[in-house]
């Protein structure tokens, strides 16, 4: 076995690959979609192996595996440069995948060291143990996930009728602000250490009309204590299917938890895309976030895990 680095003669044989990867994903979540993605991977690989960031193994002529990179930027999970390897950039053949998945990062690490990358993330699929463990054992830790669901599967939860459920216009989700930035303080704490700035009504109103968002709250007679946020972009090329929407933000006021209420607004919101005929919903969360992993993992199935990996800075010297 070699490795080379990325050239376009080696696509077809890394889009049979990421294929294969999906198709064995799709056999655990009923959810996913069941198709050929082999054009859409086509355009997304031709684009990121022209960055060259990355190696592909080569054995008896054949593409046995690939591990591919966006260009580096700085300010990536720190103060260093980073980069990120979407799940469709990374995929590992043969029958010791994860000693494969290893080596590709040894040997592509060893590259990108000298630009003085030093913040690496890897998306993998969520049923995918022996890459996952190998990542495992070469340092990583799991930092967020994608997951789905099936819109007209219906939550197996008791709503809660005491308080009414809606769908609000993005142009009056100003009125918002205060759980959106209630939300970053939650980030920024014990044990999530995600650190994000507050909105200021500028900016909040700026955001929901770019992403054109569907605001969905959930009200105590005129106060809102609590809203889902949904938009059309998601974290993965499945989230650009045209019957699947997802979940960018969500809070619930701390003194109505534990109340099925956020539950039943979820359960509110499949119930209105069910009628628009949306066929799935998506969410990405940070798993090092306690509260959403908890929330997300009982009503939608993991599909993806991004593994991260931050090397000490002194090794540059």
């Amino acid at each position: 076995m070699r490795f080379e680095k990325l050239d376009e003669k080696y696509l077809e044989d890394a889009v049979k690959l990421a294929q294969e990867q999906y198709d064995t994903e799709q056999k655990h979540i009923d959810a996913l979609y069941e198709k050929d993605y082999k054009s859409i991977l086509t355009g997304l690989l031709g684009e990121i192996f022209r960055f060259r960031n990355g190696l592909v193994a080569v054995e008896r002529g054949k593409v046995t595996g690939y591990l591919s990179f966006w260009p580096a930027r700085d300010g990536f999970f720190g103060n260093v440069k980073g980069t990120f390897s979407p799940i469709f950039a990374n995929a590992y053949g043969g029958d010791r995948r994860g000693k494969l998945a290893s080596l590709l990062f040894q040997y592509a690490s060893e590259e990108m060291i000298k630009e003085e990358v030093l913040s690496y993330a890897i998306c993998v699929y969520g049923h995918d143990t022996e890459v996952m463990t190998s990542l495992s054992m070469n340092g990583f830790g799991i930092r967020c996930s994608d997951a789905v669901r099936n819109v007209d599967n219906p939550l197996d939860i008791q709503v809660n009728p005491e308080y009414p459920y809606q769908e609000m216009h993005y142009s009056e989700a100003c009125c918002l602000l205060p759980l959106k930035n209630s939300l970053v303080r939650h980030m920024g704490k014990s044990p999530t250490y995600f650190p994000l700035e507050e909105f200021s009504e500028e900016e909040f109103t700026a955001l929901c009309h770019k992403r054109q968002s569907r605001f969905f709250v959930a009200r105590d007679k005129s106060e809102i204590i609590g809203y889902l946020e949904l938009m059309d972009d998601g974290e993965t090329f499945i989230t650009e299917e045209p019957d699947i929407l997802n979940i960018c933000g969500a809070y619930l006021k701390e003194d109505y938890r534990g109340k099925n209420i956020l539950q039943s607004l979820l359960s509110f919101v499949l119930e209105t895309l069910r009628r628009d005929g949306i066929k799935r919903l998506g969410v990405d969360c940070e798993t090092i976030n306690p509260t959403a992993l908890k929330f997300w993992g009982k009503y939608f199935d993991n599909y993806t895990y991004s593994f991260v990996r931050r090397i000490d800075e002194r090794i540059l010297r």
